[in-house]
């Protein structure tokens, strides 16, 4: 799987702090639509945000997904 300029600029920013994990969104967003392309290339997983957050879902980097950032 190619990842894009965008998607890397979102993973970047999920790992944006060394206790960091995560991004929440709401679905049908185009952040949302780029993460599920992540998930699905063993980049990310989701999960169901807590109602508390006002987001759908919360993305997470997989060790895949982080070393490919830290390669970058």
């Amino acid at each position: 799987m190619k990842v894009s300029n965008h998607q890397i600029d979102l993973m970047k920013h999920t790992v944006s702090d060394p206790k960091r994990n995560w991004f929440g969104t709401s679905y049908g967003c185009k952040d949302s639509d780029e993460f599920e392309k992540l998930v699905k290339g063993g980049y990310a997983v989701k999960q169901n945000a807590p109602s508390w957050m006002g987001d759908d879902v919360i993305y997470r980097l997989t060790e895949t997904g982080k070393e490919l950032v830290n390669k970058l």
